[in-house]
């Protein structure tokens, strides 16, 4: 080694790097690899002191918990591991009682489990995984906000337990009706966007729903919210609706979300006094009268989407 560092010293170039080669160390006959000091993998959560509350590692390439040793962090409320590799998720079992925040999104998580400690959770999200079944969530009793996004599940279930949650995002999944949903009484958003849903059904329960998103399924009748008098918005567009209908008890609706369905022209929406918001681009609207009778009596209509209708091409 003393050699290679005169010859670097000597270089015409300080900064040059040159090449170090690994040799084999010849002892008699033999040929022995040089002792090569091994260190041990470093525990991404070590500069983490043991009270923390709030632990955070995203990107990381994790594929298990059981290296975190997260169970040393005995006041722990967040814990955020978003976008890694894991794959079981069990070990949050191990995770003190005080966590209120488990975040999982997007991992490779093909079940949930691990939750029958977790009675404090309030937020849980496991978008973006490889979930098939909603099981396992009967000690949420406290949970507000879960969020299964982009996962693989085929039925609403196995939810009756939680009496807390306010917020349940479904979009993007493989959910052909709706259902499983009549213990959820305080539920006030709910999203579906993007699965294979034909009824807007079993959903009368629901008296405290607020937000009712259900873009992008297989909607062809606005039916089945006659009870959801609390309903303050309301997104159908991606649908085949070809007649607005259904909404005569919807009368705090602020936004009416009809964008790129079969509607021929506009009708049944002057009772929504206090309507704000209607996007209806994308539809084969074809006349200005029709639209202006409509719309006019709204008093608090602001804000109108009519783009890439017969409409704007044949009308002022």
């Amino acid at each position: 080694m003393g050699d290679l560092q005169s010859e670097a010293s000597g270089s015409d170039s300080e900064n040059e790097c040159l090449p170090v080669e690994r040799r084999a160390v010849v002892v008699g006959n033999s040929t022995e690899e040089p002792d090569v000091e091994t260190k041990e993998p470093r525990d991404p959560l070590a500069d983490y002191d043991d009270s923390e509350t709030c632990v955070e590692l995203m990107h990381a390439r994790l594929t298990t918990l059981s290296d975190l040793e997260l169970e040393r962090f005995s006041s722990l409320e967040y814990l955020g591991l978003r976008q890694n590799l894991i794959v079981d998720m069990s070990l949050v079992s191990t995770l003190s009682p005080t966590l209120r925040d488990l975040d999982l999104y997007d991992n490779r998580i093909k079940r949930i489990a691990g939750l029958e400690s977790s009675s404090s959770l309030q937020s849980l999200d496991l978008s973006f995984n490889k979930i098939r079944t909603i099981e396992n969530l009967d000690a949420l009793t406290d949970l507000k906000e879960l969020f299964l996004v982009s996962n693989r599940i085929h039925v609403i279930e196995n939810l009756s337990a939680l009496r807390s949650l306010t917020y349940l995002e479904l979009g993007a999944n493989r959910i052909r009706s709706i259902q499983g949903l009549d213990e959820l009484v305080g539920l006030e958003q709910l999203f579906l966007g993007k699965n294979k849903i034909s009824r807007l059904e079993n959903l009368s329960s629901l008296k405290k729903l607020r937000v009712l998103s259900i873009q992008s399924n297989r909607i062809v009748v606005i039916e089945g919210i006659e009870e959801l008098t609390n309903l303050e918005e309301l997104y159908l567009s991606h649908n085949g609706i070809s007649e607005i209908s259904g909404l005569d008890a919807n009368t705090k609706l602020t936004i009416l979300d009809v964008t790129s369905n079969q509607l021929t022209r506009l009708a049944n929406i002057t009772h929504l006094q206090v309507l704000e918001d209607l996007w209806a681009s994308g539809n084969q609207l074809t006349q200005f009268d029709n639209i202006e009778a409509e719309c006019a009596p709204l008093p608090e209509l602001r804000t109108v989407y009519f783009e890439f209708n017969p409409v704007q091409r044949t009308q002022p």
